[in-house]
């Protein structure tokens, strides 16, 4: 009984490393913030005119939420947006070489949700930039990201 308990416990060990340590192992199941994020932008596969503004556009944006234990791929390939989660621990697997991102954006989760609810506005995001409460990597990308928030709106 005790053999089979330290058995278990090395197993969910064992996967939880690998998951760690291997970031093509991306969770298909949003977890944590990845699920906050999808439950936003998945409404807009079914907008029509968001299929058609995206069809051409292919993007790959990595969202961190600094304060938690995931971080969020958001891939926009020809209208489709798909949400997946990935550790965010070691910084080592947020590494562009490994994921591919185009944009990247690092900020704490309620900013990011003040940001959405837009609570936080377009110069307010800026001086949050400057004083370096977000970080921002591929900037001219991301700018389909805002086009994409502006999706939200409708």
């Amino acid at each position: 009984m005790a053999f089979q308990t330290l058995d278990f416990i090395f197993q969910g060990m064992k996967e939880m490393y690998d998951t760690v340590s291997n970031p093509d192992l991306a969770l298909k199941k949003q977890r944590g913030f990845a699920g906050l994020i999808a439950k936003l932008v998945e409404p807009l596969n079914k907008n029509p005119n968001f299929k058609n503004e995206f069809n051409k556009i292919q993007r790959k944006f990595l969202i961190n939420g600094t304060n938690l234990n995931y971080a969020a791929i958001i891939s926009l390939e020809k209208g489709t947006i798909t949400v997946e989660s990935i550790p965010n621990k070691p910084v080592d697997n947020l590494n562009k070489k490994k994921l591919g991102w185009d944009g990247y954006i690092a900020m704490d989760a309620q900013l990011f949700l003040a940001l959405v609810t837009k609570r936080l506005s377009l110069m307010g995001m800026l001086k949050k930039w400057i004083s370096g409460d977000i970080t921002m990597k591929g900037i001219t990308k991301l700018l389909i990201f805002l086009k994409i928030l502006k999706f939200l709106e409708d």
